[in-house]
């Protein structure tokens, strides 16, 4: 299997930035292998449980369409072939269902109120989950940490209308929680993260799960003391430069262990 790290430099010419987009038809088959690559590694870290979570990718042929993970497929099993093609009404387009429904209305509302979106990320990852409880951002407290400063939202779902809302006013007002930020905190929930690519949608979601581990470890022990300025604060380009690569970092280090993914 070819080194996607590498792979992604030499497209860009040497350089680490984005890379261009495809012809519609190959961006397609790229995104789909992205994102079922995406699935291994959260499987691969332990980020599944039961039939929770889902992850998403825009379709470039289609944008008001997106691929998503089939229900009950393990993560650390899915191939290309498992994506299940979407719409906002849950109607399949391609691949074979079962999908989780309740999923699809965030996903599809919040492609439409962000179009630079590509990948959208939710698991029930234990430290993220547990984090979201505490109902507040995490701190820059590592340096690692300060990747998310001034980048993360928090929704309570219970504050609009006392919590009486259907699934598709929730969605909304989760998207307009979102705002132009990459992490959604959902009260209680879990964790959202979104990304140009669905290589950084993936990076954020894991990095959270490690920022949320060491703040929860450092409360315990007593010890917050995050830097006072904002000085390591990344500009946006630069972040989603870092979650992108720091994404196929990771996938080239355990690949050879799922060479199915394409099939």
């Amino acid at each position: 299997m070819a080194n996607a790290f590498q792979t992604d430099v030499d497209n860009a010419r040497g350089a680490l930035q984005l890379p261009g987009e495809r012809a519609p038809a190959a961006e397609r088959e790229h995104r789909k292998l992205r994102l079922a690559q995406a699935l291994r590694v959260f499987g691969h870290l332990g980020f599944e449980h039961g039939l929770a979570g889902h992850f998403s990718a825009r379709d470039p042929i289609d944008p008001t369409l997106f691929w998503i993970n089939r229900l009950g497929t393990p993560f650390l099993k899915t191939r290309v072939s498992d994506l299940v093609l979407v719409d906002r009404h849950e109607t399949i387009h391609a691949g074979r269902g079962p999908i989780n429904r309740s999923g699809v209305p965030y996903h599809d509302t919040i492609q439409v109120a962000r179009e630079d979106i590509v990948g959208i990320a939710h698991a029930h990852a234990f430290w993220g989950k547990t984090w979201s409880a505490f109902r507040r951002p995490v701190t820059n407290l590592t340096a690692d940490a300060s990747f998310f400063l001034s980048d993360q939202s928090l929704f309570d779902p219970l504050s609009e209308n006392d919590g009486q809302v259907g699934r598709d006013q929730k969605a909304i007002a989760a998207a307009k929680a979102l705002g132009r930020r990459n992490v959604l905190i959902w009260f209680n929930h879990g964790i959202w993260t979104v990304g140009r690519t669905v290589e950084s949608a993936a990076w954020r979601f894991l990095a959270f799960e490690d920022a949320a581990h060491s703040q929860l470890v450092a409360e315990a022990a007593g010890v917050l003391q995050p830097p006072a300025d904002s000085a390591l604060e990344p500009d946006r380009e630069q972040r989603e430069i870092f979650a992108h690569f720091s994404f196929l970092a990771l996938w080239d280090r355990i690949s050879e262990d799922h060479e199915d993914v394409e099939a």
